[in-house]
């Protein structure tokens, strides 16, 4: 819709009785670009962009009327929080601001009382939504267009899901350092021309300012609004979904070589991580420390379901004691493990357990090197050179920290958590399920299984065996069993809960083969009993 034709509705919605206007009319659905709801028993926090600048912005949660907190310097995004609801509730809820409605009604319902027992929960999880819309060459495509991503989105809609967790990398700008990102790492003149194409679309950051407030935020919110706001529009408006972060949030990719590491992100990284998250998605509930919502949090869903959700990237620390996530945060998710209630409870972390593709920031030392090469190797993408996984070369400044955290963390998972556990996540841009039997010298009576829940925007370039020249497999250090082939493809995890059982259906939408022209809607699923 034009300006001249929003200009012409407005005047007559003003100069026109409503109950004689069509319903489509006596509306400004234009108004609004996305709603990505949360919600808990006892709340519901919802974020909101809208194409025009307002002043002010309200959400009518059934009888209450709560003020938005503008987030923004323009007034283009706006968050609600509404508290102390009543758990199992659907309310109906509507913004508006200083000129009546926007947009129509729409149900959101908070969770189970957590101290009730439900008897169902569907839960949808996926992972590296993010990219640019299509972008690629004429001969490479980077990740798919946003009508694959958003077929894919409807029929996971369509199984009707209670809520849904988005694990990891919902950006992907990767600035290596740098006031603008290239693509075409291995070629001097890819970079400077992929730079130079980027920074004309979307503008560069000057890293030595502020984000909000400065030329930095229309950069940003021009990445942003393609990236998350037109990909997911208002179809989750009525479905709660929580925001895991991991590296590529942080507007960069986990590289470690003698020219440049980039994590722990600095200042700017961080900013950037906090911006994109407070424009466009709710915070996670109960985090370890409030300033930390961003980064750690729990999915509560009574004492059915219990999940520990963990950003592996954005407080990563290197030497003595290194972690992909602080002592404290570790110390809050061995407590959780050990004395939740839930019937059934998942560890998800951001980075996988149970899978390697060679990449630094991982649990594990294995990286993609020459066959017998037992000495230092730089985590690469797109080198074209034939190599292999190897736990033998040794990978460019891993930390063996990273290991001793997860061994920590699965140990409390897998013999000291009673009753039904399980991980699952994403990152790896891959499809799967395995029930791992040893991790070192732990052996587990009962395996642990782990779930890949499967990526929504990989295409050509992004599938590991393109990047890395290997696909995703076991680490060296495990040992595990196949419960579902790991495989390249997009797609989409169903959780389904009952009391006594947890059944993951794993959607195969496609993608690897651009060739066999899939766009997006399911090709097949399977299901396993965990």
């Amino acid at each position: 819709m034009n300006t001249t034709r929003r200009t012409l509705l407005k005047w007559l919605a003003a100069s026109v009785p409503v109950s004689f206007l069509p319903k489509s009319w006596a509306t400004r659905h234009d108004d609004i670009r996305h709603i990505l709801p949360m919600a808990t028993d006892s709340s519901l926090s919802i974020s909101v962009s809208v194409e025009r600048p307002k002043s002010s912005l309200f959400l009518s949660v059934g009888d209450i009327r709560i003020p938005g907190n503008k987030m923004d310097s323009k007034g283009r995004y706006w968050s609600f929080t509404a508290k102390d609801l009543n758990p199992s509730t659907s309310y109906n809820l509507q913004l508006s601001d200083e000129d009546g409605g926007i947009g129509e009604p729409w149900p959101l319902r908070t969770f189970p009382d957590r101290y009730s027992e439900p008897d169902s929960l569907k839960l949808l999880a996926f992972t590296c939504a993010g990219g640019g819309d299509g972008f690629g060459t004429p001969s490479i495509q980077v990740f798919k267009p946003h009508t694959f991503r958003q077929k894919l989105f409807e029929a996971a809609l369509l199984e009707q899901p209670d809520a849904a967790i988005a694990i990891g990398d919902h950006i992907y700008f990767d600035l290596r350092g740098d006031e603008h990102p290239s693509f075409g790492r291995n070629s001097k003149w890819m970079k400077l021309f992929s730079g130079l194409y980027l920074s004309l679309l979307y503008g560069s950051f000057d890293r030595s300012k502020a984000i909000i407030g400065t030329p930095n935020e229309e950069v940003l919110t021009n990445i942003g609004d393609e990236q998350i706001a037109d990909l997911y529009g208002t179809r989750f408006k009525s479905t709660p979904i929580y925001f895991v972060s991991d590296d590529h949030d942080y507007f960069e990719n986990d590289d470690a070589t003698e020219d440049l590491v980039t994590f722990p992100p600095d200042d700017f990284s961080r900013a950037a991580h906090k911006a994109i998250a407070d424009l466009y998605y709710p915070p996670l509930p109960d985090s370890p420390k409030p300033e930390w919502n961003r980064n750690f949090g729990t999915f509560t869903y009574g004492r059915l379901f219990e999940a520990t959700l963990i950003d592996c990237a954005g407080k990563l620390s290197l030497g003595k004691d290194a972690r992909l996530f602080p002592e404290a945060a570790e110390d809050w998710a061995l407590t959780r493990i050990n004395s939740s209630q839930a019937k059934h409870y998942a560890l998800v972390p951001s980075h996988p357990m149970g899978w390697t593709a060679g990449k630094w920031r991982e649990w594990y030392p294995d990286v993609v090197a020459p066959e017998g090469f037992t000495g230092i190797v730089s985590n690469e993408l797109m080198s074209g050179a034939k190599r292999q996984l190897s736990a033998k070369a040794e990978k460019y400044l891993w930390q063996k920290g990273w290991w001793e955290q997860h061994q920590r963390l699965l140990e409390a998972l897998g013999k000291r958590r009673h009753g039904s556990r399980f991980t699952f996540s994403g990152d790896i841009h891959a499809q799967g399920a395995i029930s791992i039997t040893q991790s070192g010298e732990m052996v587990f009576d009962e395996p642990v299984k782990s779930v890949l829940v499967g990526p929504v925007s990989t295409s050509d370039a992004t599938w590991p065996s393109a990047a890395r020249g290997v696909p995703a497999a076991q680490p060296a250090w495990l040992s595990s069993n196949e419960l579902l082939g790991t495989n390249e493809v997009n797609g989409f995890t169903l959780f389904e809960f009952t009391n006594s059982e947890v059944r993951p259906r794993l959607f195969n939408c496609g993608g690897f083969d651009r060739s066999r022209n899939e766009d997006g809607r399911i090709q097949s699923t399977d299901e396993i009993l965990i």
